[in-house]
């Protein structure tokens, strides 16, 4: 494909586009699915070795006349968000949403999780995500318009035995996200920032990666699916929200579990991420 002349033609048509990390599976997919079929095109950011033609063959079924291009990029390595801010410039594409989706999991007790792979997420969920908001920020914000969405999770709310490291980088994604809206909306600026809290989500590769398969937080009847994650997302980055916890009733039932002492909060956090029995 030619990259440089399917930039220009979709700059020609005015379609804005939307850039995904994460996006060749679970609610990555789901929301370019979503964004494919308001016209978007897209540029779906993926780790190296994976096949994405079938990513392309999924979103072009949905909208066959917009433009999607796929980059393979290991965003847990520090300089890999400039690598792919590189990529949009080198081809004078103009991110209107940036959408921060990668992501992984580790379980168990800290001093028993290997280190590097907890430094990689922290990398990938912190230092990538911030370094990537930071860069399309300046663009969204010459320009006064634009939107940034990252995904953070029900465990930012609160601490998570067994669940420490993973809950503590996605606290950042949510007070970074929701304390950069506020300095946005402070200033008059119509560039959004949100953040998205989902509980356990079914049907992915997230579960089995970190070793979670028995954890009664993805049997619980709040966990919930990337359909109806990416559903809530858009539909809240419609709305101008700053904050969504996708799944109906669940922001209340968060807002209420907020209420009690944070030793309470824990109780209830390590409960859901118990292992249920084997039968």
């Amino acid at each position: 494909m030619d990259v440089t002349k399917e930039s220009e033609r979709n700059m020609k048509s005015g379609r804005k586009t939307v850039l995904i990390t994460g996006g060749s599976g679970g609610i990555g997919m789901e929301l370019g699915k979503l964004f494919a079929a308001a016209d978007y095109q897209l540029v779906v950011v993926s780790m190296p070795g994976e096949n994405l033609e079938p990513v392309r063959d999924v979103l072009q079924s949905v909208n066959p006349f917009i433009n999607i291009f796929l980059l393979e990029k290991d965003l847990s390595r520090p300089g890999a968000a400039t690598e792919v801010h590189d990529f949009t410039r080198s081809h004078d594409i103009t991110v209107d949403v940036l959408v921060n989706c990668a992501g992984f999991g580790t379980y168990g007790h800290v001093n028993e999780i290997d280190i590097e792979k907890e430094l990689s997420m922290l990398q990938l969920h912190v230092g990538t995500l911030y370094h990537l908001t930071r860069l399309y920020l300046r663009e969204m914000i010459e320009r006064d318009e634009g939107q940034v969405i990252n995904m953070s999770s029900i465990s930012a709310f609160q601490p998570n035995p067994h669940f420490a490291t993973y809950g503590a980088s996605k606290s950042f994604v949510l007070n970074f996200s929701r304390a950069l809206n506020y300095e946005l909306r402070e200033r008059g600026s119509k560039v959004r920032v949100m953040a998205v809290c989902p509980t356990a989500v079914k049907g992915t590769g997230f579960q089995a990666a970190a070793r979670m398969e028995r954890a009664r937080a993805f049997n619980s009847w709040m966990a919930t699916t990337p359909a109806v994650v990416a559903h809530d997302t858009f539909r809240a980055m419609q709305r101008g929200k700053d904050v969504v916890i996708p799944g109906k009733g669940l922001g209340l039932g968060q807002a209420l579990v907020s209420l009690l002492p944070a030793s309470w909060q824990m109780r209830i956090a390590r409960s859901q991420l118990r292992e249920m029995a084997q039968q």
